[in-house]
């Protein structure tokens, strides 16, 4: 069973779906994303390399490992764009 879709009002794309990233990925271009492991979300939460060797050397994500994250809530489309941007090409 699916889970509910929380949304944000974004001042560029109104209401959409509710997304976390880290802080890097909200600006950053061509710093690699990786998404978390949930089949259920078409946006699940995501990082960037940097952020995954943090991932990496913990273990996981774990509470200390998350605050050197910088957690941003996006919009699903400000997600999309991040994810376009960051993205990188082999």
């Amino acid at each position: 069973m699916s889970q509910p879709v929380n949304t944000v009002d974004c001042d560029l794309h109104g209401k959409q779906q509710q997304t976390f990233v880290c802080e890097h990925l909200v600006h950053g271009e061509g710093l690699g994303f990786f998404q978390a492991d949930d089949q259920e979300n078409p946006r699940p939460n995501a990082w960037c390399s940097r952020c995954e060797l943090i991932r990496q050397a913990h273990g996981d994500w774990t509470e200390e490992s998350e605050k050197l994250l910088g957690v941003k809530l996006l919009c699903g489309a400000c997600y999309d764009r991040a994810k376009e941007r960051n993205q990188r090409v082999s």
